[in-house]
């Protein structure tokens, strides 16, 4: 059957929408799209060319004709330097032919080759950045990027294209009046005999300044032995570390100052032996004790410590550490880990819970260092493990008992103290910070390093990297503050000023508050929309932080709501903060809202479920099957279940899927019946059925979900008012030993059982996103009956008539109107009661973060006396 579209006025951006797949098609439409250069999904520039309005870009190629074993043979086997200069005569003539077709394409877009080499297969181009795109379609070319200009790399870490403490000292802003404690191998207090300090410790990095109101008058006011060697520095890392975080320019050539230079500097010497400076654990706590001790009188308001350590909370050094953050407010930083580049490569790595581990960066490109430690953390898989990422790269440092030369090292341990120094910084200017509002601050304002770190993840970086300069302008602008919820009111919610089209970070941070315990509160932070909607959501289990990164499509204020889904105490303390962030891309959602109404077919009755309404899924996915907790207060025979879950992949995937009994209180080793579930691209109910029915007794029962491939998340929901959990296991329906997993508390599903009146259900097969496409699907109505998407852009109003609109009235039961219905499109229902409606998205940037809802009405005669049921409605968002 055919059924006509009935169209009503609407706007402009709902047309837009309605007539896509015709724009797509539509040359004209095309040709005015604006094909600006992007690297790694982020506009860079490159150093000036030598002709104006030209930038030097590198190119890589993807092939040569010829390799380096000649020339590597010739220097292995000292040849003379006649033979090798022939054959890097013969080298360079070899690039010429290799690269000539590539010198004339390039030519023909305007831009000169400035170089060749053969040392590395690319070349150097002098090029107008509005060629870049073509330079990048040219064949053989495997990636370009920009040539970047390069210094000693502590000058390069504190200036503006890298954490930018340079502009901040530059303001006056640089550590006066707090301190900063150093727990390390020591300081050079004695250097070289002289029987004063390093120069670098004394203000301007002058030793006859003595206004520092230290040792000698210097800014190292203590310097602690408490390990089993002198204070003193015997190694030179220490020195070194107090240099990056509150050092002053110690003279030479690649000298800087660190990023809060009239800081003072707290010594508290950890070493044991000179070899290595290795410590203890409890050489490590007794350091933390003195520190807070010292907390008030040395006015100590961040510390670092770029030692090893244990990833267990329950580690002695562990429990002080976060004593130290908790108790005596000091914003602890500790070194990642040079352990990379494995996954999970923290089992020497310090868990740090009410601190930062800080992973390291090269500098100026903010790729991730191949030496730093990855996570998750050892021994607690479900926290994601570094949190922030710093310069750690051939980091130039002062050199003890040398003030003439410099220390150059790598490692996160030259990472750490950028953190440690930038919250000292910080907290210097703004001293009525804590120090959780200091860490919420540090975390929001740092940058995405998604696009220079492909195939990474925040398990290799945490959240970004660190900018000193956006957590001033954040804490200026008094966009942090602290809260609390208890356990008779879980969930804090206020508003902030939002600019539609704008992309923003949020972040959450609190302590654990009973260091001997290695549980600890669970709070998940979720934005709303100007509507009410979600909009995104972070519901990480095990870190002590949530933050979010995302582009707002709607106009109002968004509303910042925090829950606590378990508390470890009755009153959970903790702060935020919030900043604009450069554009994220919009990912596109399709969000369901409100309910249908039962239609005259029956489909499985629900006898079972746990969060049956949904929400916003956590971006989880692990390489196991996990068991999801389900229980019936009485015997069931199930039939189906629906799991709320989606993809990762863009499209749609089937996973193989288990139902499980219970012994002893955990699932059986064999499932009782094996099905399939196919789960689409966004967030949803998915439907698996078994063959037949499963009889269960009353109590608990298990769904299990073969998640090993990782391209479905885990069914782990915010906004989830049951708690719940899982096992895992390697191998789907193995028969190995469940374990208990620590990272799901709120899964979502429904199980049906015997056949009950089915409500409409639609779904979007995809997000939209301009250039891609999504259909509207239709399921569970009457077979081959007319139908309608009702299209609209709100979900409180249509004109006048306020919504949800019942139908009851009109004899239309527990139906409503959902949508505003600017829009409708006339379809029908197969033989199986389903329908679907494509829509393709043209590449209009102007439909990135446009809204628009959609709800589903079916002719549906013995339903009700209407004769017309509503299905469920979506929130549609297009994406980038």
């Amino acid at each position: 059957m055919a059924f006509p579209t009935f169209r009503r006025i609407a706007p402009l951006a709902a047309l837009a929408v309605l007539q896509l797949a015709a724009w797509a098609q539509d040359p004209a439409a095309r040709a005015g799209l604006d094909l600006a250069p992007i690297l790694d999904g982020k506009p860079l520039q490159g150093l000036p060319g030598e002709q104006p309005g030209t930038e030097r870009w590198v190119v890589h190629f993807a092939t040569r004709s010829f390799d380096l074993a000649e020339f590597r043979d010739a220097v292995r086997t000292k040849r003379s330097a006649a033979e090798v200069a022939r054959i890097v005569a013969d080298l360079e003539a070899k690039v010429k032919a290799d690269q000539a077709g590539f010198v004339a394409a390039a030519q023909a877009l305007g831009a000169k080759v400035a170089q060749q080499w053969w040392i590395v297969n690319a070349a150097v181009v002098e090029i107008a950045p509005s060629r870049l795109a073509d330079l990048r379609a040219l064949a053989k070319i495997a990636f370009v990027e920009p040539d970047v200009a390069v210094q000693p790399w502590i000058l390069t870490a504190t200036n503006a294209a890298n954490h930018n403490a340079d502009l901040l000292q530059s303001q006056g802003h640089r550590g006066l009046g707090v301190a900063v404690g150093i727990m390390d191998t020591g300081q050079d207090s004695d250097m070289n005999g002289t029987g004063r300090p390093h120069r670098s410790y004394f203000v301007n990095g002058d030793p006859n300044d003595t206004s520092g109101g230290g040792i000698n008058g210097s800014r190292l006011v203590v310097n602690r032995q408490i390990g089993a060697l002198i204070a003193d520095d015997q190694h030179g890392h220490g020195t070194g570390v107090a240099s990056i975080s509150a050092g002053a320019d110690w003279g030479t050539a690649s000298a800087d100052d660190g990023h809060a230079p009239l800081a003072q500097i707290a010594g508290y010497a950890i070493a044991n032996v000179v070899s290595g400076g290795g410590s203890s654990n409890t050489t490590m706590a007794s350091a933390w004790q003195a520190m807070a001790a010292d907390r008030v009188a040395l006015d100590i308001v961040a510390a670092n410590l770029s030692y090893g350590g244990s990833p267990n909370p329950l580690d002695v050094a562990q429990q002080a550490l976060d004593s130290a953050a908790l108790n005596a407010d000091i914003m602890v930083c500790v070194a990642a880990g040079n352990s990379g580049p494995a996954a999970g490569s923290t089992t020497g790595s310090q868990g740090a819970a009410n601190g930062l581990a800080v992973a390291a960066l090269n500098p100026n490109s903010h790729t991730l260092a191949s030496f730093s430690s990855r996570g998750p953390l050892s021994g607690d898989t479900a926290r994601f493990y570094p949190d922030i990422a710093a310069c750690g790269v051939s980091t130039v440092m002062a050199a003890r008992n040398n003030e003439a030369g410099n220390y150059t090292g790598s490692g996160t341990s030259m990472a750490s103290p950028q953190v440690a120094g930038a919250a000292t910084q910080l907290r210097g200017r703004f001293t009525a910070l804590t120090a959780l509002e200091t860490k919420a601050i540090l975390l929001a304002s740092t940058l995405d390093i998604a696009s220079q770190n492909a195939g990474l993840t925040r398990n290799d970086y945490g959240m970004g990297v660190l900018k000193n300069d956006r957590a001033h302008a954040l804490t200026a602008a008094n966009r942090y503050g602290s809260a609390s919820v208890t356990s008779g009111s879980p969930v804090h919610s206020f508003t902030i000023p939002a600019v539609q089209g704008s992309s923003y970070a949020i972040a959450i941070a609190w302590h654990r508050l009973n260091t001997g315990s290695s549980t600890w509160s669970n709070l998940d932070l979720e934005i709303l929309d100007g509507t009410g909607l979600p909009l995104v959501s972070s519901t990480t289990t095990r870190n002590l932080y949530e933050m979010v990164r995302f582009y707002n499509p709607s106009a109002g204020p968004l509303t910042v709501r925090t829950t606590g889904t378990s508390l470890a105490a009755a009153t959970q303390a903790f702060s935020f903060a919030w900043t604009e962030h450069p554009a994220v891309p919009l990912p596109g959602s399709a969000v369901s809202f409100g309910a249908g109404c039962p239609g005259s077919i029956t489909a499985p009755g629900l006898c079972a479920s746990i969060n049956p309404n949904g929400g916003a899924v956590a971006n989880n996915v692990r390489a196991y099957e996990y068991c999801y907790d389900l229980s019936s207060a009485a015997a069931i025979g199930v039939q189906s279940f629906e799991i709320y879950s989606r993809t990762n992949t863009g499209g749609a995937v089937t996973v193989s899927a288990a139902i499980y009994g219970a012994t002893g209180g955990t699932p059986t080793t064999a499932p009782l019946a094996i099905t399939t579930v196919t789960i689409g691209a966004t967030d949803g109910f998915y439907r698996g059925s078994f063959a037949g029915t499963v009889n269960l007794p009353a109590g608990p029962f298990w769904i299990g979900i073969d998640h090993a491939a990782q391209t479905t998340l885990l069914s782990q929901i915010s906004g989830g008012t049951s708690t719940g959990g899982a096992y895992y296991r390697t191998g789907f329906g193995s028969g190995a030993g469940w374990t208990r997993s620590g990272l799901i508390t709120a899964p979502s599903f429904r199980v049906y059982c015997a056949p009950a009146p089915a409500v409409p259900a639609l779904a979007a097969s995809a997000a939209p996103r301009v250039s891609g496409s999504f259909a509207l699907q239709l399921s569970a109505c009457a077979p081959s009956v007319p139908a309608f998407y009702e299209i609209g852009f709100s979900n409180t109003s249509w004109g006048a008539l306020p919504l949800p609109f019942s139908f009851a009235p009109l004899g239309g039961g527990t139906c409503s109107l959902l949508v505003s219905a600017d829009i409708g499109l006339g379809t029908a229902t197969n033989a199986q009661g389903s329908a679907a409606q494509n829509f393709s998205v043209p590449n209009q940037p102007l439909l990135i973060g446009a809204r628009f809802f959609a709800q589903g009405l079916v002719f549906d005669a013995p339903a009700n006396a209407l004769g017309i049921v509503s299905s469920n409605a979506l929130a549609l968002t297009i994406g980038s």
